[in-house]
């Protein structure tokens, strides 16, 4: 099952966090103390792959426990902590199908909320309705067991008379079963097990070579009724199936750094006492990546030559050669290892690449780390810098306990990578991006180099109120400064990462254009259409009058970009004004999107390419009510322009942001259900793109004062 969307409540400082939608990567973002510990806290121990329960007295808001949970008598099963709405596999719907039986759709999602208690409500979209287990059926297979009846043959004539009292005597059975079952209008209960259980006895009773086959097929009707009573409701099946799928959730906050030098002798006795020990954790989580048992490596050191001195025997031959061979085995099994973590390594890792060197010396286990620039100097683990002894304990610990019987688990990281230079946390992004294809994944952090400038719509940013409680953004973000910087880092971050790799550049007016560019380009490709070609960065400028001033700071460094106008009147504006001073004899340089589309002098945005069903059912997700357009409406312009029409005349107010908004809504469900856009709307984004293709293909001519750069 996957995880659409979590609900935190009575928790700490949260009161209720509200719905939160959640992505392959979700990144929860605020400055300390705003509460994203405190979220992954209660969404961790929904259901742990370490029993973990909830804790009132510790974890029920203080400010609240004397007034609600004390005070009021309450019992944890009165106080719900977390929600999560989980979305059904189709397995997991055809199972549920055949427990409801024909004529029922399954549900499609789950919800599923956890009380301080630990017990858990089961809820279903569609709603599951629990059928009454009506007698009819058996009331039919009764009636055709007295009409078989009163048609018995006498196996020879002499037997007619006793044949008859027979038929009479089955018939009467049957009659009165009818008359009692009808009675009865639900059977799905204890009473009726217990009816369902005598009727199959007593029929099982009137077997006999002359009723075999009538009694066979009354009891084809019975037994099914009977075994699915026994059973128990449908419902509580149902959930039993649910909660057996429930991904678990495991939760990293500190772990071990690892130590260069092991005493493998200690180490065992550690594992042995406590598991979970940071650094035995670690440690442990190093063996088993590479498949090599401790244990067996310390029995391999044993040297049986030097026990025999010590007892005061001569070693002989044979010892001395077992000796040679235990240690022989032992040096190549930590040779392979240390050439399958050093290849496994660096392919996460490529600030440099490095030789990792696993080496016993009688009961000692050491780890070597020797670098590309420097291949022929080891030196110690803890030598090397706290970013690299980080990420490679985190390496090792977050692969093995995120695969070892935890398949589809979800995965929660608290602050991850904070000892990591700013270039190896963007590696940690990418890290997590190739993880979330098997485990969903939520982190916190409060650095901007840890935030995905490419996917900031799975950003939920935290802040704390006046009162100390936490509060969850979802669709738009919050005005509180210190929580948006690391957002405007990552988001100007991602920008100028196009500028200084001198990548083609398209400038286009906000982050919508931004989020539909892109969504439509990985269709177009995933279609075999011409799509955005991989060296080719889109940058929003956060409006038309702000496209002039970021077409000059990419022109200040020789790099002169392709700029996207929306064919209305501001964008006709904004390209005279381009033309007359820094696109003067370069008009190649900008596009008008109505005369790409073939649409010359209309008004025409990107919302048009996607057209006017999905903007809509995504914009009434986004204000929760319908907004309808009338041809009056259509007539005004744009859709965007359009959907201003409708709204003023219908009283509702669009919000600040609301065309980014419905991107992201939009965007997000088109990547988590694979939705595919119909081939118009494909056509048109292709003929886009296949136009930025041809302009850069033709050559920009390059920026005043300066040779032109690749790409631009």
């Amino acid at each position: 099952m996957k995880a659409v969307k979590f609900r935190v409540q009575n928790f700490r400082n949260i009161n209720d966090s509200d719905w939160i939608p959640i992505e392959k990567v979700t990144a929860f973002v605020g400055r300390n103390e705003s509460g994203k510990t405190t979220l992954l806290k209660a969404f961790h121990k929904f259901n742990p792959a370490t029993p973990e329960p909830y804790d009132p007295q510790r974890e029920f808001p203080r400010d609240r426990y004397t007034r609600d949970y004390v005070a009021g008598g309450s019992k944890g099963g009165d106080w719900p902590v977390c929600s999560v709405q989980f979305e059904l596999s189709d397995d997991l719907k055809a199972a549920i199908t055949a427990i409801l039986g024909a004529g029922q759709e399954p549900p499609k999602v789950a919800i599923l909320t956890r009380y301080y208690d630990g017990s858990l409500l089961f809820g279903y979209e569609p709603a599951i309705e629990e059928k009454a287990l009506a007698p009819d059926a058996i009331v039919k297979a009764l009636a055709a067991f007295a009409s078989d009846a009163r048609r018995v043959k006498a196996p020879a004539p002499e037997q007619e008379e006793a044949t008859a009292v027979q038929r009479t005597a089955l018939a009467s059975w049957a009659t009165g079963w009818q008359d009692r079952l009808k009675a009865v209008t639900d059977l799905g209960n204890t009473e009726g097990a217990k009816l369902l259980a005598t009727l199959r006895s007593e029929a099982e009773s009137k077997s006999s070579p002359l009723t075999a086959d009538m009694v066979e097929a009354l009891q084809e009707t019975v037994t099914p009724a009977l075994d699915s009573v026994k059973a128990g409701p449908a419902i509580d099946r149902i959930d039993e199936l649910v909660k057996a799928r429930l991904p678990v959730l495991i939760y990293f906050e500190n772990f071990g750094i690892l130590d260069s030098a092991i005493w493998l002798p200690r180490f065992l006795e550690d594992l042995a006492r406590d598991g979970t020990d940071a650094r035995v954790r670690t440690i442990n989580a190093m063996f088993k990546h590479v498949g090599l048992d401790p244990k067996e490596i310390a029995a391999l050191g044993n040297e049986e030559v030097q026990n025999s001195r010590r007892s005061g025997h001569q070693p002989t031959p044979e010892m001395i050669a077992q000796d040679q061979r235990r240690k022989e085995e032992r040096a190549i099994r930590l040779s392979s290892a240390s050439i399958d973590i050093s290849e496994r390594f660096s392919a996460w890792w490529s600030q440099r690449r490095h030789k990792i060197r696993y080496h016993a010396d009688g009961d000692y286990f050491r780890i070597w780390i020797a670098d590309d620039r420097r291949p022929d100097v080891e030196i110690e683990l803890e030598a090397r810098s706290k970013g690299f002894q980080w990420f490679f304990s985190f390496y090792l610990v977050f692969l093995v306990e995120s695969q070892e019987g935890h398949k589809d688990a979800i995965l929660l990281l608290d602050e991850p990578g904070m000892h990591l230079h700013p270039t190896a946390q963007q590696e940690l992004i990418a890290f997590f991006e190739n993880l979330s294809d098997k485990n969903q994944l939520l982190y916190s952090t409060h650095s901007p180099f840890l935030i995905d400038g490419d996917h900031l719509h799975r950003v939920r940013p935290v802040t704390e109120d006046d009162t100390g409680h936490s509060h969850i953004s979802v669709e738009t973000w919050p005005r509180d400064r210190e929580t948006i910087f690391p957002l405007q880092a990552a988001a100007g971050y991602a920008m100028v990462r196009g500028l200084f790799q001198h990548r083609r550049n398209v400038l286009v007016e906000g982050m919508s254009d931004y989020y539909y560019l892109h969504a439509l380009s990985q269709q177009c490709r995933a279609t075999k259409r011409d799509a955005l070609p991989a060296n080719i960065y889109v940058t929003a400028c956060g409006g038309t009058k702000l496209v002039g001033q970021f077409a000059s700071l990419f022109l200040a460094q020789e790099v002169r970009p392709l700029v996207l106008l929306d064919g209305d009147d501001a964008g006709r504006v904004r390209r005279d004004a381009l033309m007359k001073e820094l696109y003067a004899g370069h008009d190649s340089g900008i596009l008008m999107l109505d005369e790409v589309l073939g649409r010359a002098g209309q008004e025409v945005e990107v919302e048009d390419i996607i057209g006017e069903d999905l903007i809509l059912l995504s914009l009434k997700t986004v204000l929760s009510k319908a907004l309808k357009l009338t041809e009056a409406d259509r007539k005004a312009g744009s859709l965007p322009t359009a959907i201003k029409a409708a709204a003023k005349r219908q009283g509702i107010e669009l919000p600040d942001g609301w065309k980014a908004s419905v991107a992201i809504q939009l965007v997000s469900e088109l990547a988590e259900k694979g939705t595919v856009l119909p081939d118009a709307v494909l056509d048109q984004a292709a003929t886009l793109f296949k136009a930025f293709t041809e302009r850069f293909e033709a050559g920009l001519a390059p920026a005043a004062g300066g040779p032109q750069k690749d790409g631009a």
